[in-house]
């Protein structure tokens, strides 16, 4: 039978024919080639080598070099890029030179370079600001306590507070815009404001009809170097007074900028109010320093200041531009042309000069602390009495063209304050309030974030299943744990390799986790000694592990 076309067998070659010697050679010499390329890959590599990694996905990369007991000696890459490698053949090459990460060179022997690749599925999304109504403004300039404020006539807040480490804090905030400005309190003083005059003898508690002024006496001591007394703060319509115990500083209300520094010298500062001629500053022992605006003459000169002596000492003061407000314990005054005393029947903390001849004040009544309006005359037009449960008034400012004034209260790890404006129908409303809670303790109790967690236990570890790596067939569990940095927030391994970067504040005091709605996802907070913030994390499941081999140190 005739066999078909093309199908013929080949003809048999001889081994010994020149052109089959030559492919034998050629097949021996490739697989001497692949041997040593087999050799190559399974051998370790020496410092310094290139060490090439397989990554079989987009992502993050974190890797690091171990020593024979699994101790992290040296991060190499801190979820870096893949543009951050060198793209090799088979995959990214980066080096490691044989040192620690305190740059020391480590003993001779084995180390392994291991880590992980963060997949795009991991995110990590802010949710809020907690217990700190403040925070939540982009501009917030991270206090902690407010200690003064004022109420300027546009409505807008000047804040006094206390910003820990970096000192006190001097802020401007609107409640349409937010912060508009802050500026710390670090003053230099080449000038001297402050006179000592001989102590205070004596004082009134009588008003001029020999009525009582009710409320208590103060006792008086005598005049001391000035100690740690909270800073007070005094508006006119254009500048700031602050008062601290390094001195008196002026700001512009524009811009916070700083105009005018002087030193204290004599005795304690109790309370200080302004107009647009004249500060006023009432002491410890009984006298008041008034000095005219502005504090600094056309040479450079300081204004010179007088004293006077109220009918009894002062811890609270209010100005316009012709009437002058004292109160007490021992109880109120106003000075218009001399120094007259207004009774009422409550015992008075702070006042405010209202709308026209009006004041607030904050008062205590048979020991509970209430908010008021008085006549100049003493006659009690309203008083406010706060709930049981409410924080209690401290301090009271008002506006002069308006019906609204605003009050801090306080609690217990807790202060509000509170801007009350009033109605056309003559109702007093909330037009807006901000409160900061205390929560050194935060955490989460049944799966809610709370300022005080107590003796409950908080977590700060989290156990997730890896993914898959197609490469090696790598997966197992990892546990991810809470790691503060100087360059911010983030969860790491055990052996401490960053793996997610949740936060780049440098100021974390504290942070708790706990787990989110599935096995994959992660709740955080994380707080400074001014603000908590809560973060969520989820995809967590999409990390999974990498290995690079072995390296010698010889």
């Amino acid at each position: 039978m005739k066999r078909p076309r093309g199908l013929e067998p080949a003809p048999r070659a001889s081994a010994h024919a020149p052109g089959n010697r030559r492919s034998i050679r050629i097949q021996w010499l490739a697989g001497i080639m692949v041997a040593l390329a087999l050799l190559l890959a399974f051998r370790p590599l020496i410092a310094d080598e290139e060490i090439e990694i397989a990554v079989p996905a987009d992502g993050r990369i974190t890797l690091g070099v171990f020593d024979g007991a699994g101790k992290l000696v040296r991060v190499l890459h801190r979820l870096a890029k893949e543009d951050d490698f060198q793209i090799g053949l088979n995959g990214l090459i980066t080096t490691w030179d044989g040192k620690d990460d305190a740059g020391r060179r480590v003993p001779p022997g084995s180390y392994y370079v291991r880590g992980y690749l963060v997949g795009e599925e991991v995110r990590v999304s802010g949710e809020n600001f907690l217990f700190n109504d403040w925070a939540a403004d982009a501009k917030y300039p991270n206090f902690h306590r407010i200690k003064d404020f004022s109420l300027l006539e546009n409505g807008d807040v000047l804040l006094l507070t206390d910003g820990g480490p970096s000192g006190n804090l001097l802020s401007r905030f609107s409640q349409a815009d937010g912060f508009l400005w802050s500026v710390g309190r670090h003053p230099h003083f080449p000038f001297s404001f402050f006179v000592s005059p001989r102590p205070y003898a004596s004082f009134s508690t009588t008003d001029v009809s020999g009525r009582p002024l009710g409320g208590s006496i103060i006792q008086i001591s005598p005049s001391a170097p000035p100690p740690d007394f909270p800073p007070l703060l005094a508006t006119n319509s254009t500048n700031a007074f602050v008062l601290t115990p390094n001195g008196l500083t002026v700001h512009s209300l524009e811009d916070g900028s700083v105009l005018f520094n002087a030193p204290t010298d004599g005795d304690v500062p109790l309370a200080i109010a302004a107009n647009d001629s004249t500060v006023f500053v009432g002491s410890r022992v009984g006298f008041l320093t008034s000095c005219p605006l502005p504090l600094k003459g056309p040479h450079g000169e300081t204004t010179k200041s007088s004293v006077v002596h109220p009918p009894f000492p002062t811890t609270s003061l209010a100005a316009d531009a012709s009437r002058l407000l004292g109160a007490s314990p021992v109880g109120v005054w106003i000075r218009k042309d001399a120094f007259v005393p207004i009774p009422l029947p409550v015992t008075v903390k702070d006042i405010a000069l209202g709308t026209s001849d009006t004041f607030w004040f904050v008062g205590v009544e048979q020991e509970a602390a209430l908010v008021g309006q008085a006549s100049f005359a003493g006659e009690i037009l309203r008083l406010l009495r706060p709930a049981a449960d409410d924080p209690k008034p401290e301090k009271i400012r008002a506006s002069r063209s308006v019906e609204k004034f605003a009050v801090l209260e306080s609690a217990p790890a807790l202060q509000r304050l509170r801007i009350m404006a009033r109605t056309e129908r003559g109702d007093w409303v909330i037009e807006w309030e901000r409160t900061l809670t205390g929560f050194a303790h935060f955490g989460f109790v049944e799966g809610k974030p709370v300022a005080d967690a107590g003796s409950v236990p908080q977590e700060t570890n989290f156990r997730v299943r890896l993914k898959r790596n197609p490469l090696t067939g790598q997966q197992g569990f990892l546990t991810l744990q809470t790691a503060t940095t100087p360059s911010g927030t983030r969860l790491v391994s055990p052996d401490g390799l960053p793996l997610v970067e949740i936060s780049s504040r440098p100021d974390i005091l504290r942070m708790v986790i706990h787990r989110g709605d599935n096995s994959q996802s992660l709740r955080v907070l994380q707080g400074t000694d001014s603000f908590v913030e809560e973060f969520s994390l989820t995809g967590l499941d999409d990390i999974l592990p990498l290995d690079a081999g072995s390296v010698d140190v010889p």
